[in-house]
């Protein structure tokens, strides 16, 4: 009775206790799961170039996406990317100019999300400063912000034949005060800003001479959003940055959707702006972020861009080593930005695997199984004795019809189809039919049958086997088919027009009598495919889609040559009957 009573005045104490350590703690877990702000520097002072991310902290699409966002106002003397390095921002909006002449310099900053699509950067320079063409700029003083356009400055400079000793390059005063004034002859202006600055102040357009950058051969990527590489193998803070992209992207549409909404924003934020300039500014803004996928960074423009870019460098070589990896779609594509939804390659792969498909040695591996492939319908025209226009047909079909079928069963960008695109291959038919009607009265009678003829002419058959092969399967993943098309894809292109070729001659097709041939394309299909699935997780390695295109032609060349030499059969359905004995029954 005395333990009882003991244990239940125990009891008495330790309840309250423990509910009041558990209140504590319940307590205290949101605070501690609380994120801390995503601290965003922007490139300039608030105005409508940052409309869309206005919208998305006045809309709450910040806040939906359960991040917080805090903005940082940018201006002269303000480098996004320093800041950023510092580790006082999170995420930078800067020029893309700017970004790779900072990962030259070392600092490590990778491109997440690419926000303006279009140039909007010009020169413009004062006529009566004595200057009416480009080549006139030698000996003036030209303005720049430091913000990475002293790099494309230096390449328009470079193309002109002007020394950068040449010309004086200064800081400039904020809306091209300093051309204005006369101070400098000279400026980097934006389509959507300074230039309007320009014609306010009371130039006429006549009194400048402008190059645009894109007229020019000078455009190149502007504005996107770095973060610093090492902080990517934080999955925490990836995360956050995939919600920020959702939400900006978000905002953008809403600015694109309700530009008036937009601008009253952009004015909420800064009330000292002048409404009609920002009006003016937000709608060169929305065509330079484009109706594109929001953030999407095309490579194909990102390499013209280190182009344009390393011409002024004194390390050129330097420069677009530095460049290689600036960039990646992990976020964009974990945001969930992409609108084409799942595919069985990822940008990068599909840019690496169009790329590599379109270099000059795959292409000429491809002319010459076209070659090879109408010869062997040029020489059953030639076995059935036809007239030219029945040469044509005969060799035309195995040459290209079966990537004809292809691609008019594929459609999308495949329509039209690939002859009609490229003349070479009608004009490669062509040549076979005239070039094989000349030999053919050259070569000694019977030199079409000889082993020698039959043994090259089954070694570039086999080249093309293989390359159309790799064709094939690029044709059905880039066009998002899953693995099966690959496979199916690969094998009509290879066989496709030699079916066509065996029916309107009235053979069956020799394909389906046991001899492997379209099971060697769809093995090779296969085997690509699997190969870039494995690609897809790394983005940078263009390198290994290109051994795995070469490893592709040449499993496939082999397994084909093995058939041809050991005479392997495949498979056949149905019982083989036997010949009864002469003379039986």
């Amino acid at each position: 009775m005395i333990y009882k009573t003991a244990l239940r005045r125990l009891g008495s104490v330790v309840r309250p206790l423990a509910a009041a350590s558990l209140a504590c703690l319940f307590a205290a877990a949101p605070a501690m799961a609380k994120e801390e702000p995503l601290k965003v520097q922007l490139l300039w002072h608030h105005q409508a170039e940052f409309a869309g991310h206005y919208a998305a902290e006045v809309k709450d699409y910040f806040k939906q996406e359960e991040v917080e966002v805090e903005t940082l106002e940018g201006g002269p003397g303000i480098l996004p990317l320093d800041v950023l390095a510092e580790g006082k921002a999170d995420v930078a909006q800067a020029m893309f100019s700017d970004a790779l002449g900072a990962r030259h310099r070392g600092i490590d900053v990778v491109n997440i999300a690419q926000v303006y699509q279009h140039s909007t950067m010009a020169l413009a320079c004062r006529k009566d400063a004595g200057i009416r063409n480009p080549p006139d700029v030698e000996g003036k003083t030209i303005g720049t912000w430091r913000l990475g356009d002293e790099v494309s400055m230096q390449a328009i400079l470079s193309d002109l034949g002007i020394a950068a000793d040449d010309v004086t390059i200064e800081d400039q005063a904020p809306n091209a005060g300093d051309i204005i004034s006369g101070r400098h002859a000279c400026g980097t202006v934006m389509m959507y800003n300074e230039y309007w600055s320009l014609l306010a102040s009371g130039f006429s357009p006549a009194d400048l001479l402008m190059i645009p950058f894109d007229d020019a051969d000078y455009d190149f990527l502007e504005n996107g959003y770095y973060v610093l590489r090492e902080r990517l193998d934080d999955p925490a803070f990836v995360d956050r940055l995939e919600r920020f992209l959702r939400a900006a992207a978000a905002g953008w549409a809403y600015a694109k959707k309700h530009p008036e909404d937009a601008l009253a924003m952009t004015l909420e934020r800064a009330p000292q702006l002048d409404r009609h300039h920002q009006e003016r500014m937000l709608h060169t803004v929305l065509g330079a972020v484009g109706e594109g996928p929001f953030g999407l960074l095309d490579l194909g423009e990102y390499e013209r861009s280190v182009g344009v870019l390393e011409r002024g460098q004194d390390d050129p070589e330097g420069f677009r080593k530095a460049a290689q990896v600036g960039w990646t779609h992990k976020v964009w594509a974990g945001a969930g930005l992409d609108p084409v939804g799942e595919r069985p390659l990822n940008r990068a792969t599909a840019y690496h695997l169009t790329q590599a498909v379109s270099t000059q040695w795959f292409y000429i591996l491809d002319l010459i199984g076209t070659v090879a492939f109408g010869l062997a319908g040029f020489m059953r025209a030639q076995q059935r004795r036809y007239d030219l226009w029945g040469a044509f047909i005969l060799t035309l079909l195995p040459a290209v019809a079966g990537g004809t079928l292809r691609d008019l069963l594929v459609g999308g960008d495949r329509h039209p189809p690939f002859i009609f695109k490229d003349s070479t291959y009608i004009l490669l038919v062509i040549g076979v039919v005239i070039v094989g009607t000349a030999v053919s009265y050259l070569l000694p009678k019977g030199a079409a049958r000889t082993k020698t003829f039959s043994r090259w002419l089954t070694f570039f058959d086999t080249i093309g086997m293989a390359t159309f092969t790799v064709i094939g399967a690029k044709v059905a993943l880039l066009a998002g088919l899953s693995w099966y098309w690959a496979a199916f894809c690969a094998a009509l292109t290879c066989a496709g027009g030699g079916m066509l070729l065996d029916v309107v001659t009235g053979r069956e097709p020799r394909t389906f009598q046991g001899e492997p041939y379209e099971e060697i394309a769809v093995v090779g299909g296969l085997f690509l495919y699997a190969g870039l699935m494995v690609a897809n997780n790394f983005e940078h390695a263009e390198w290994l889609v290109t051994a795995l295109i070469c490893a592709t032609l040449l499993l496939v060349f082999t397994l084909r040559m093995l058939v041809v030499r050991y005479g392997w059969r495949s498979y056949r359905l149905g019982r083989v009957l036997k010949r009864a004995p002469a003379g039986s029954g």
